[in-house]
């Protein structure tokens, strides 16, 4: 095969793939200046990390819903891995918790306050609102949407959870390192 036939081989495939409709598309993330990856990392690695999970877009029993989250979490972070759970043990950081909002009514920031977090069905869309929780506080969030999956073993439930977790803890904060040492930079 030729250069040219391979580059246009990998064009098609690419073109073909974004037709698809398994692209997460991230509509907003916000990690306010009290998100700190080392407090991901000293808190949840080795370490059990409750998770809450609203709203099911599926019809079925809502703790194996729950379960099919997150199992799909696992591994999803950047670095030591943690064990993302509805059931903790003693390990988990009581303070500390991950809201998965499936189809939420309103955004991403309600989900930390404690309240009822109002979720509905959607055909157009299935939407993701995650956030990373210290007590009532924000530290993280995360909201994105992909075309409706069909059940839990579609790769498109799998990919908008993935896609969630790793940008619900970025390892790193380029925005905040540029904006802090602006005036001491030298041309």
């Amino acid at each position: 095969m030729s250069i040219k036939s391979a580059v246009a081989v990998i064009g098609a495939a690419l073109v073909l793939g974004a037709c698809g409709g398994t692209a997460v598309r991230l509509q907003s993330q916000y990690n306010p200046s009290a998100y700190d990856y080392s407090n991901f990392a000293l808190y949840h690695a080795a370490r059990d990390t409750r998770v809450e999970v609203h709203g099911n877009p599926f019809d079925m029993d809502a703790a194996a819903f729950a379960r099919a989250v997150t199992d799909r979490m696992q591994g999803a972070n950047m670095g030591r891995r943690t064990n993302f759970t509805t059931t903790p043990g003693n390990s988990v950081e009581k303070n500390l918790r991950v809201v998965m909002a499936f189809n939420a009514v309103s955004g991403g920031y309600d989900l930390c306050d404690g309240k009822t977090i109002e979720t509905k069905p959607r055909k157009d869309v299935l939407a993701l609102t995650a956030a990373w929780c210290f007590a009532d506080r924000q530290d993280s969030m995360v909201d994105a949407t992909v075309s409706p999956a069909q059940d839990v073993g579609d790769q498109r439930f799998a990919e908008i959870i993935q896609q969630t977790v790793l940008n619900l803890f970025p390892t790193h904060m380029d925005y905040i390192l540029i904006q802090d040492h602006d005036d001491e930079r030298k041309d």
